[in-house]
């Protein structure tokens, strides 16, 4: 029986350390990925400000819509378009 229990926790210590390092590696390269996607690939900036398409839809909604989305997004997000989901 104690050997079987030695065997069972190493097999458990072998495969918490294997997991453990699998997901340091995809937190490692997902790091990576980010700061050369950041670095390498520019910003898509649009030159002039595009207007919504305010089709019934009311300003205090508009205005609404707008709110939450800075509040979101900490200010970084943009509004581009509104449209009733179907």
């Amino acid at each position: 029986m104690s050997e079987d229990f030695n065997t069972a926790l190493s097999l458990l210590g072998v495969g918490m350390i294997t997991v453990f390092i699998v997901l340091l590696f995809v937190v490692i390269l997902g790091s990576l990925l980010k700061s050369f996607v950041n670095k390498f690939v520019p910003e898509n900036t649009l030159s002039a400000p595009i207007k919504l398409e305010r089709n019934n839809i009311l300003p205090a909604k508009v205005a609404a819509i707008k709110s939450a989305i800075d509040q979101l997004t900490g200010g970084k997000g943009e509004v581009i378009k509104i449209e009733k989901a179907s």
